[in-house]
């Protein structure tokens, strides 16, 4: 398999992801809680990455930084997936009450406080929901995350050994 055609690879699979959360929440009536919210943004910046990585492709100098970029939003989805995965292993007393959405944090709060509501989570977050392989969404989305990790790991090295015997 190519680079690029990693890429588009890392594309598509993001792409089913997101159309699959989607249907959840139009079709099945799942609504996402913060948490699930900026997993999908997370998904979704991977997304547009993996597109740019894919289109463009003589600069090496981009790619690098297109897979340090996969790299760190890769984390970070692995960071909001991990935390909603030990709320919903570790509930608090805490958490009982159903919070309001991330759209309305941000419009009434600032934006430390938003990020503190959203990683305490909320009632909704706590609940474990759909399951597929005795697996829930936060812990398919907590796979998705690292395999995603690796595949940029994979190709930053790929194009760091190109770039650097260039």
């Amino acid at each position: 398999m190519t680079i690029r055609s990693s890429y588009f690879f890392g594309l598509a699979v993001v792409s089913v992801l997101l159309l699959t959360s989607l249907y959840f929440q139009f079709f099945e009536g799942i609504m996402p809680c913060p948490l699930c919210t900026l997993q999908r943004i997370s998904f979704a910046i991977l997304g547009i990455l993996f597109l740019v990585g894919g289109l463009i492709h003589s600069r090496r100098g981009v790619r690098l930084t297109i897979n340090s970029l996969c790299t760190l939003t890769s984390i970070l989805g692995i960071v909001l997936a991990g935390r909603q995965v030990w709320l919903q292993n570790f509930p608090s007393a805490e958490n009982t009450e159903c919070g309001v959405s991330i759209q309305y944090m941000m419009q009434v709060l600032p934006m430390n406080e938003v990020m503190q509501k959203i990683f305490a989570g909320s009632a909704e977050c706590t609940q474990r929901g759909w399951e597929f392989l005795h697996l829930n969404m936060a812990e398919w989305a907590l796979i998705w995350f690292v395999g995603f990790l690796i595949m940029s790991v994979c190709l930053f090295l790929e194009e760091f050994k190109w770039f650097k015997h260039k």
